[in-house]
């Protein structure tokens, strides 16, 4: 019997052909990406150069010709005045003890704690020429106060017996009391520094013993703090550390405790050295029974079970 025939198998190739076919990779959507992403990078970076003062973009200047343009003198200027950064409330190249905006090492350097003090006493100058020259402003020169304390640059609006800085027993501001505020806030806010609040009272009681100097310190220390923050080019968000109401308890060195001065608004500039110091004390510490808690100190040893 005859074998029987094998069929004949044929393979055929086939060539695949580029052209539409290969435009459906997912190469090109890659590529886009990176163009999408760096055209927003670029206007993000004109928005900010935009927003930014001449000092900031004088100061980003140098630093692109010069690694070391802030050790230079200018440099240590624009640092100390204009270093809170481009964004309003940003605290940018100044120094900050919770590490935004900086490094704390800047504050317990002498330099840098030299220049914050060459800093905030040119506020100081500021704001008297700023009452010097303004006509409504002039009156109250004697009921301002500024010097240096541990804490920073102090700044003191007191009572006088026919210049009162709010209506009686209350925290209604006088419409005088708003322009001095608001000039203070000016200088103030061009500062890095944050800034302490505190209302204070003579000894005079309420005869309402619901209603204490400490509340009265309080609120007026907070209406203040509202004007200063609400001032055109005053304050910036976030610059008050502390409003505080000290009722009669610190009276003016050398008055008597019911002298109308001791009516006053103090306002103090805290220096960066004194913040970190301040948010260092402030960190939690364990009490000495979590600290035998946690060593098993101070705990009997548990008994042994008793053997049969």
């Amino acid at each position: 019997m005859a074998e029987q025939q094998k069929p004949e198998i044929k393979i055929k190739f086939i060539k695949k052909k580029g052209g539409h076919a290969a435009a459906h990779g997912g190469a090109w959507k890659v590529a886009y990406a990176d163009l999408v992403t760096a055209m927003m990078a670029f206007f993000l970076l004109m928005w900010l150069l935009n927003s930014a003062d001449k000092n900031t973009k004088a100061g980003i200047a140098g630093m692109f010709q010069d690694a070391n343009f802030f050790n230079s003198e200018r440099g240590k200027e624009i640092l100390a005045n204009h270093g809170k950064g481009i964004l309003p409330g940003g605290r940018g190249m100044a120094p900050g003890p919770d590490g935004d905006g900086g490094t704390d090492t800047a504050s317990e350097s002498p330099g840098a704690a030299a220049e914050e003090r060459k800093a905030m006493e040119a506020t100081a100058e500021a704001i008297e020429k700023a009452f010097q020259q303004d006509e409504l402003l002039q009156a109250f020169q004697d009921q301002i106060s500024m010097d240096f304390t541990d804490e920073g640059l102090r700044i003191q609006i007191q009572d006088k017996a026919a210049q009162v800085l709010f209506d009686s027993g209350s925290a209604t501001l006088k419409s005088y009391t708003l322009s001095i505020l608001k000039e203070i806030a000016k200088e103030l806010g061009k500062l890095p520094n944050r800034v302490v609040i505190g209302g204070h009272t003579d000894a005079a009681q309420y005869a309402n013993k619901a209603y204490t100097n400490w509340e009265l310190s309080a609120e007026r220390a907070n209406a203040a703090r509202r004007v200063m923050e609400s001032a055109a080019g005053g304050l910036r968000p976030g610059q008050v550390r502390r409003v505080t109401g000290y009722a009669d308890t610190i009276s003016l060195e050398g008055k008597d405790a019911k002298d109308p001065q001791n009516r006053r608004i103090s306002i103090v500039v805290v220096s960066a050295a004194t913040e970190a110091a301040e948010s260092k004390h402030q960190k939690a510490q364990p009490r000495e029974k979590d600290k035998k808690d946690e060593s098993g100190a101070g705990h009997d040893p548990k008994p042994e079970p008793a053997k049969p």
